[in-house]
């Protein structure tokens, strides 16, 4: 009966892991260790930001007892992301009011550029409570969202 010649591939991962110098073993345990560490923040960056992107997409929390701009929005319009920067470097530095986005590719934020009858590139404001204050077409400047806000939620220019 002939044996058969055993290869590397028939010995197992632990085996050869078990055959290598000291050195390797450890070059090996520490690009490991690294990988992993750059898989996980990868991983918990993503997650982040999913996390922030569900939130900038509630509607739902209209009326929640803090002022709101909502921004009618279409993520294939340039101006809609241009307005999108600038309403949010504005809204950034104020804690007192948030900041939501009605995408127009979406089935809710569809019904809800229905629901107001605007097209994208749009800023609503509401109040507090949830009422709709104020309409604001097309892209503004950073000086005029400060204007509008100031001038909607009664905060000083």
């Amino acid at each position: 009966m002939k044996r058969k010649k055993t290869s590397k591939q028939d010995t197992s991962l632990i085996e050869r892991f078990g055959q290598l110098p000291a050195q390797k073993k450890r070059r090996l345990v520490l690009k490991s260790v690294v990988s992993l560490g750059v898989l996980g923040v990868a991983a918990g960056a993503i997650s982040g930001y999913d996390q922030q992107k569900r939130e900038l997409h509630d509607l739902t929390t209209i009326g929640s007892g803090k002022p709101m701009v909502v921004q009618i929005h279409d993520t294939s319009c340039p101006i809609c992301r241009r307005l999108k920067s600038r309403a949010m470097s504005v809204l950034d530095e104020d804690d007192g009011i948030d900041f939501r986005i009605a995408d127009i590719v979406t089935t809710e934020g569809k019904a809800f550029q229905e629901k107001y009858g605007v097209q994208k590139t749009t800023l609503l404001f509401f109040d507090a409570e949830g009422q709709h204050v104020d309409t604001v077409f097309g892209l503004q400047t950073l000086e005029e969202i400060e204007a509008l806000i100031a001038k909607n939620f009664n905060q000083p220019a």
